[in-house]
Parts: structure tokens; sequence; C-alpha cells
């Protein structure tokens, strides 16, 4: 995730979404892409990330609205100054369906050409894979998926043709690490939430595990995970100092997280 703070207005999805960029002045057949892809994953329960801009980015998002889904819009300017103004309708609806528009700026910040840069490694962070419908070779789109490929992010492309100025920036990501998608649904291993870490403490499970939400005596815990009083106390002990155990008046202790 970039460094700095996410100004947030609307409510961001609980697991990171797939983002769908592209082009400002895509085609018709790169319109109709971004938007056929925006719908796969609003309705496989995929919340879908764009930067709100014209062309690819209002296709997602529009496509994810209309399909009943989540969607994010990561904005190049202050939550205060929506750019581009036109699509401040659009917000409004992301915002009444239950999505979210963000910034990494304070309020005031109008957009610029900075500015943009700036935003869009927040989209790729936002995100468990993302979707390059159409780009030039100068195109801003790229920061974005250059940004989730160095981080592991899998950036999957849409090929065109060989001489095409539009499809140009996604053929040179496939050079540097992305991948052809060749099905609507192909990211779609991608962008499934992971499941959550097994986290327990490296040492003293079975004294951890004996532990519950409530403290127990010390002495009935280790009965449980079968330690003597000396090897219990001294677990409880570094476990508490690891943040695994919380201990309570009586020589009782109950189980945390760190």
């Amino acid at each position: 995730m970039p460094v700095g703070w996410l100004r947030v207005l609307g409510h961001l999805p609980a697991a990171p979404g797939l983002a769908i960029v592209g082009a400002r002045g895509a085609d018709p057949y790169g319109l109709e892409l971004a938007g056929r892809v925006a719908r796969a994953a609003a309705e496989r329960g995929v919340s879908v990330i764009s930067g709100g801009a014209f062309g690819v980015d209002a296709a997602a998002h529009e496509a994810a609205l209309a399909a009943g889904g989540h969607t994010t819009v990561v904005l190049g300017s202050g939550l205060d100054r929506p750019a581009p103004a036109t699509h401040r309708g659009l917000f409004r609806r992301v915002l009444a369906a239950g999505g979210a528009v963000t910034s990494p700026f304070p309020c005031g910040q109008g957009a610029a050409r900075w500015t943009f840069p700036r935003r869009n490694p927040w989209i790729a962070g936002l995100a468990r894979a993302v979707v390059v419908v159409q780009a030039g070779l100068a195109s801003g789109t790229l920061h974005t998926a250059r940004a989730a490929l160095a981080t592991g992010v899998p950036v999957h492309v849409i090929p065109g043709t060989f001489d095409s100025p539009l499809h140009a920036g996604c053929h040179a990501l496939v050079a540097e690490g992305a991948r052809l998608l060749t099905a609507v649904d192909g990211w779609c291993d991608e962008a499934r939430p992971l499941p959550a870490p097994d986290r327990t403490p490296a040492f003293g499970q079975a004294l951890w595990q004996a532990s519950a939400a409530e403290a127990r005596p010390l002495a009935e815990l280790a009965a449980a995970a079968g330690l003597g009083a000396a090897e219990a106390l001294a677990l409880a002990s570094a476990l508490e100092l690891e943040g695994w155990l919380r201990s309570a008046p009586g020589g009782r202790y109950a189980r945390a997280q760190p």
C-alpha cells in the first residue's frame, strides 16, 4: 500500500477488489470490454476499482453499478473538488449504491498533471488484480500497472492488433510481466479474497490453545496443556510479553492477539 492517507467517503470493501484501468480516449471496443469485465466482477461479488476518469474508468464504474455491484473511485484530486467535474453525478451514484469515493489528497487540492501519477499506486494498492483494457505507450495507466507489478499484484492486459496505438502500452506490459487476458473472468483466481492467515504463536501453542477469551487460572490451563507448573508459568510470561496472553488478577490468563 502506498505511503500516506486515503480519505474516504462511503464504504470501502472488506477485501481487495479488481482494478480496471485504461485510456481516457478508449474506442468503443475498449469501452465494451471494460464494461464486460466490470460486470463479471460485480456478478461475483468483487468490488471494481478505478480512477473515475473519462473512457475506461467511467465505463467500469457504470457497468459495476448497472450490475448492482460495489465500486470504488480513487480521485486524482481532493474529495471536495472531484475531477472530472462532469462525473459528479456518477460519483454521487457510486455513494448512493454503497460504494466509495476516495482520495489520497487533502481537501482543496485540484486535479493537476502531477496528482494522477501520485494517485495511481493507490488504485493498485486496493486491488488483488489489475486489468488494463487499452493504453498507449505514454498513458498514465502504465503507472498503475507498474505499481501493481512492483508489489506482486497480478496485471492482466487485453491484447489488440500489433499496430494499434491504443494497445501498444498493453503489449509493452506483457514484456514486463503482465499476463494476457483472454476471457472476461480470467482474473478470477487472483481477485478472490485470500483466506485469513492462521495466526498462532510460534511457541507455547498448547498453553495458548487451552486459553480462552475469559481468564482462567494458570493451573487449569497447565493441566489442559499437559504442562508442569513451572513450565506453564515461564511460557505464560513469555506469551504475555509477545501479546498472545493477557494476565488477570488471581494468577489467571486470557487469550489475546498481538
